[in-house]
């Protein structure tokens, strides 16, 4: 199973995405990445972000686990609060093939398809203040 760490980023209540075209459907995915062998989460995270966008982060609490079974590939999806601690998202076209960093209202996030899918959740958590629980278990995520 594969390992992605990801990173919730906020502006007044819209979330730090980029945006993908694949075979003309439009993705916008939280910001990460996969593991390299023998890295830590953290690491991973911090990595990616500093590769792909520019930033530096402060990674805090661990929100979401998801799991997402396809046909030959599995993800765990580990998603963290994290905060920017320096620069601003500026797209590396050398370390992703995002066509632009996009900031989505959190209140109209159900028009979106996000990856992973857990638009739901994110919606709870930061504009209704409801409780959840941290293993989300298996997730639908759609693809084209």
């Amino acid at each position: 199973m594969k390992t992605r760490p990801s990173a919730i980023i906020l502006s007044d209540n819209n979330l730090l995405t980029l945006k993908y075209n694949y075979n003309g459907n439009l993705l916008y995915a939280i910001p990460g990445g996969n593991l390299e062998f023998g890295e830590k989460l953290k690491e991973a995270l911090e990595r990616e972000l500093q590769e792909e966008i520019g930033l530096v982060i402060e990674v805090q609490n661990l929100l979401f686990l998801a799991e997402v079974h396809q046909q030959n590939k599995d993800t765990l999806h580990c998603v963290f609060n994290t905060k920017i601690v320096s620069g601003i998202p500026q797209l590396n076209p050398k370390e992703t093939t995002a066509l632009e960093i996009c900031w989505i209202p959190i209140e109209t996030i159900e028009d979106y398809n996000l990856y992973p899918n857990i638009k739901t959740q994110i919606k709870e958590h930061f504009i209704e203040a409801k409780d959840h629980q941290v293993f989300l278990g298996e997730i639908s995520q759609p693809w084209f």
